[in-house]
């Protein structure tokens, strides 16, 4: 490490204020455009769960004035609000990106903050995306900072609760053009207000925990441009971020490298919505009903050989609802077995969570932690009622950094969330307008056109 601990905050305000759009590599490029790409389909296709109407129309009253679009939901409100229910809406089905290391979902709050700033101070859309993909990376190295190992961080918090708002921050202090002293103040209001828990998991609030970093990175570049002060070391400052979140952080992860190592690289998207470690269970699950033409009733047993992070997250047998549902492994395997998909309507409460066959198929289910499977990996075992086994071992599931999707693959998730919310012509024309977003002018006609 070629840094002193002192110059974390400075190091990462320098790099954000000082890059160009030309200085990110091609492929860093490529990459920021495939998670804009996928967190603005995921924003659509959420945007009216009855969960997102909720929040909107509690929060609607007190909202300022028109600046930025909904998405979806056919009208404007104040930056803040704005970019609150957009990122809201884009986790609301757990179909968000996730990072492949520090499992933090990073685009949401960042794409939110940005393109609701870009429809208030217009942008062109090269500028949208650099700022879009600084805010991803710093993200992704703040979470991994203070939780991947050689860190000793603690499973308790929120990855992307405590770092979402950061993420946002250094977006939008970079399209604002602010210099270091004020991007450091900013960083430090953001970092102040950083919060999230897993209690959370299983309810409306889990959702909204990263949304909540949109609005926090969106006013703290405001306040830090008009002159409003925070410490200057938020991150490695005495009693700052790092000794909050974290016994022991990784300095060179959180700052080292910096235009040489992209975490960006290592963004992943789901085939499935639902917990990031359930992705591999689900495919395991899905190939051997196809491959081994599996009846459901004919199963006696299903075992699983899980991640660590797959028990400690997602070990839940017999969801009540929809949110439970998303960190439930023993629900998407019955899903998998009985129904041979992985839909967001798979996990409707009443036509899914609740259904009868769906329920008592879980009991065949157990989950066993091995510490040597990853979290993209998993082993299935099913044990017919014949005594006839079948194994599937998923080395790396359909969406991980190693096994990614496809921009076509992207597409069709996108389209398949979208049509259902705003037809299918201006589905065609949004997905058309995001691959393209680099070329408009202003970035904030994006917004408009998704509204």
């Amino acid at each position: 490490m070629a840094f002193e601990e002192s110059e974390v905050t400075a190091r990462l305000a320098d790099y954000v204020v000082g890059t160009r759009p030309g200085d990110l590599p091609q492929r860093v490029r490529d990459e920021a455009l495939r998670s804009f790409f996928n967190i603005v389909g995921c924003t659509i296709g959420g945007a009216r769960h009855e969960i997102v109407d909720l929040a909107d129309k509690t929060l609607a009253p007190f909202a300022g004035p028109q600046q930025a679009t909904l998405f979806a939901r056919g009208r404007k409100a104040d930056i803040l609000h704005a970019s609150l229910i957009n990122a809201f809406a884009s986790s609301i089905y757990s179909f968000d990106d996730t990072h492949a290391q520090a499992v933090v979902h990073p685009a949401g709050p960042v794409a939110a903050a940005v393109l609701a700033l870009a429809e208030l101070r217009p942008v062109s859309g090269v500028d949208l995306l650099t700022a879009f993909a600084l805010g991803v990376e710093l993200e992704c190295r703040l979470c991994k900072g203070v939780s991947v190992p050689p860190a000793k961080g603690s499973m308790a918090w929120s990855g992307t609760g405590i770092s979402g708002g950061f993420g946002a921050v250094a977006a939008v202090g970079k399209l604002l053009k602010l210099d270091t002293e004020h991007m450091r103040w900013a960083m430090g209001i953001a970092l102040s207000q950083a919060s999230g828990f897993r209690a959370m998991h299983g309810s409306m609030q889990a959702s909204m925990m990263p949304a909540q970093g949109a609005p926090i990175g969106l006013r703290a570049g405001i306040l830090a441009e008009r002159g409003f002060t925070a410490s200057s070391v938020g991150l490695e400052g005495k009693y700052g971020f790092l000794s909050v979140f974290c016994e022991t952080p990784d300095l060179d992860a959180l700052a080292g490298g910096l235009g040489s190592r992209f975490e960006l690289l290592n963004n992943t998207y789901k085939a499935y919505p639902c917990g990031i470690v359930i992705q591999p269970i689900i495919d395991a699950c899905l190939q051997l009903r196809r491959e081994k033409h599996i009846v459901a009733n004919e199963i006696a047993r299903v075992d699983i050989q899980a991640s660590p992070g797959t028990m400690a997250l997602c070990n839940n047998r017999n969801p009540k609802d929809e949110l439970q549902a998303h960190v439930s492994l023993h629900h998407w395997v019955a899903v998998a077995f009985i129904r041979g998909t992985a839909r967001i309507q798979d996990m409707d409460t009443e036509t899914a969570v609740r259904e009868p066959a769906l329920m008592a198929f879980q009991d065949k289910v157990e989950a066993v932690l091995n510490p040597a499977i990853p979290s993209d990996g998993t082993e299935v075992t099913l044990t017919m009622n014949d005594g006839t086994r079948h194994v599937c071992k998923i080395e790396h599931c359909i969406g991980s950094a190693t096994n990614p999707m496809t921009n076509a693959d992207l597409e069709r998730k996108f389209s398949d969330m979208s049509e259902t919310v705003i037809g299918a012509a201006r589905t065609r024309e949004l997905v058309a307008k995001t691959w393209e977003v680099e070329a408009l002018v202003d970035a904030g006609e994006l917004a408009r056109a998704a509204g």
